[in-house]
């Protein structure tokens, strides 16, 4: 049977958008529009239009637009944002559109190392109207030192999962570096591909004096984990935390996670009140029984052998409900 969700609160204090979206753009509930070009899972758009979107779908990115929009409702005077891994810098724009609705002035750092990607964030903010005195574009890749990387690139329409370790070789600047000339920073939005956590590790003293919050993606178990001793260890709150590869429950529904999903916030730059909106939403007790279950069925009968198929044969179907849908055939194009 099918329910009808109540959206998260803070949607209520952004008005949906509506209007003519020209032909080739595609546009969100904010009224951002984005080139369908930069992705071929875009569905293509030949035509003008008249469009009135609906607020975001609930899945994974569900997350990242409550933790973008808490973070623009809850700053006072001006508004801070570094994404970090930024594509073509969707959630650069989002953010513009969001503090362009409450008047709020703001600066956006937006740092891309694909150089495809960087040409379309540079054109995206363009298109979406951000003056240039309000961001600064970075061509580089985000790691734990300044200097040179290798980088792997190409094939910008079809993949965002470029990541360090290819043959190109790119600048590369710090995250210290990013926020020293920073007094005040009210969200990083990363996903670096992997690199989150070492980024992160040697910038902790600043990231405790300057940052209010942060969304991170996690492509691993063990760079969820160790992101999540990481943020536990500085003493910052969880509000979201949710692995990658499952599906769970969650206040929206039972979503799928490609990439796992924390947000935390600073309790030194948050107030209480603050803090105590920002409940903690997580993978069920359920699920995390099921992947203790595992872990130890890995230790007492590893994969290959036969007593991990009399396992399997034994409990096949009992995680299942936590299994990560497969993905569904998209049209490219």
């Amino acid at each position: 049977m099918w329910v009808k969700r109540r959206h998260h609160r803070v949607f209520s204090r952004f008005h949906r958008w509506s209007g003519r979206v020209p032909a080739g753009f595609d546009v969100d509930f904010l009224g951002t529009r984005y080139r369908t070009a930069y992705f071929t899972m875009h569905q293509s758009q030949p035509l003008e239009r008249y469009a009135a979107p609906e607020h975001p779908p609930f899945d994974e990115e569900y997350f990242e637009w409550i933790a973008l929009l808490e973070a623009v409702a809850s700053a006072k005077d001006r508004f801070t944002m570094l994404e970090l891994g930024a594509g073509w810098g969707r959630w650069s724009v989002r953010a513009a559109g969001a503090c362009q609705q409450r008047s709020l002035p703001h600066h956006l750092i937006a740092v891309e190392a694909e150089p495809t990607h960087f040409q379309w964030l540079v054109e995206n903010l363009r298109d979406n109207g951000v003056k240039p005195e309000d961001c600064q574009l970075i061509h580089a890749a985000v790691t734990d030192r300044d200097g040179k990387v290798g980088f792997q690139v190409g094939d910008a329409a079809n993949s965002y999962g470029q990541s360090i370790g290819g043959s190109t070789e790119i600048e590369a600047i710090s995250l210290r570096t990013l926020l020293r000339p920073l007094e005040f920073v009210d969200l990083i939005d990363m996903d670096v591909q992997g690199a989150e956590f070492d980024i992160l590790a040697v910038a902790s003293e600043v990231l405790t004096q300057k940052v209010k919050s942060v969304h991170v993606g996690t492509h691993t178990e063990q760079l969820h984990g160790d992101i999540l001793k990481f943020f536990r260890t500085l003493g910052w709150h969880p509000h979201f935390l949710f692995q990658g590869n499952s599906a769970d429950t969650t206040p929206w529904g039972r979503i799928n996670f490609q990439d796992g999903t924390q947000s935390w916030l600073n309790p030194q730059l948050c107030s209480k009140d603050e803090l105590r909106r920002a409940r903690t939403l997580r993978n069920s007790l359920a699920w995390r029984a099921i992947t203790v279950a595992r872990r130890a069925v890995d230790h007492v009968a590893p994969p290959g052998t036969l007593r991990r198929r009399i396992f399997n044969a034994t409990l096949s179907g009992l995680g299942s409900k936590y299994r990560r849908d497969p993905p569904r055939a998209t049209r490219v194009s």
